[in-house]
């Protein structure tokens, strides 16, 4: 596959070294690669650049989003089902108890 990811972990860099290269934050290169946001064309062109390939052949879904299905929280709660911690209105419960958690 060739994601941002595994193109820069075959040229044995950092985040911080291919974002050096690129001119873009250390923290860019991390949102990229876990698929919280995606190049914007510049960077996706100097990205090109940098790899030796054309930018439309750099893979922008991370590899772990591939393989399984997207998170999904409360799937498998039902409409009305109490939230795990509280009780029937609500309220924060005491861990275990299902007693009200004491109020400051």
């Amino acid at each position: 596959m060739n994601t941002i990811r595994a193109l820069r972990q075959a040229q044995g860099w950092t985040q911080f070294e291919l974002a050096l290269k690129v001119g873009v934050q250390p923290q860019a290169v991390y949102l990229w690669e876990s698929g919280r946001r995606t190049p914007q064309v510049l960077q996706l062109r100097r990205l090109g650049q940098v790899f030796g390939l054309c930018s439309d052949q750099i893979d922008l879904e991370p590899a772990s989003n591939k393989m399984s299905e997207p998170h999904r929280p409360h799937a498998d709660r039902h409409p009305g089902e109490p939230v795990p911690g509280s009780d029937g209105d609500g309220r924060a419960t005491v861990r275990g108890t299902g007693d009200p958690a004491p109020q400051p």
